[in-house]
């Protein structure tokens, strides 16, 4: 019997994240929630256990996060604050520019938008970790394996069946 095996890379973390007004400095009061995909392999930064953002999606105010590749900072895991001081920035569909960060001299977090809505607040902020999606590798072993369950089921059913005369 033959293995196949299918290299993977380290699964996708994702974590949900839910700000919303508690103090407005200007403008507007600011809030979002959405969703940080991460690198999937955790690191040390500072000391503290974190890993890297690699996309966003979600909405500010009601306008959506604007589709997004790359690497935004980092995702902290242990310590206080999920995100660092120099935090993350992002645009809406509609170009508001979103700058989302922790204030170590507060330990607040802060929203900083430009453009359409031009406010900047300090925000209750919070995230947790969403329920790992199995990746389409995954899946197919899977159903690859309950197919051969199965046949092998069945070959033994048909050698195993007695005939009476």
């Amino acid at each position: 019997m033959a293995a196949v095996v299918i290299a993977c890379p380290a699964a996708a973390a994702q974590f949900t994240f839910d700000f919303s007004p508690e103090q407005t400095l200007f403008g507007r009061p600011v809030s979002g929630s959405g969703i940080f995909t991460t690198s999937g392999e955790e690191m040390s930064v500072g000391g503290r256990s974190a890993f890297a953002i690699t996309g966003i999606t979600g909405f500010v105010n009601g306008s959506a996060i604007a589709p997004v590749t790359g690497n935004f900072g980092n995702f902290f895991t242990s310590g206080d604050g999920f995100l660092d001081g120099s935090g993350i920035r992002f645009f809406t569909e509609s170009g508001i520019d979103v700058r989302f960060f922790q204030q170590s001299s507060n330990g607040r977090y802060r929203v900083n938008t430009f453009g359409a809505f031009g406010s900047s607040n300090f925000v209750s902020a919070s995230a947790t970790a969403v329920g790992e999606v199995p990746e389409p590798a995954s899946w197919a072993m899977m159903i690859i394996g309950s197919g051969l369950i199965g046949g092998a089921m069945r070959y033994r059913r048909r050698t195993a069946a007695v005939a009476l005369a």
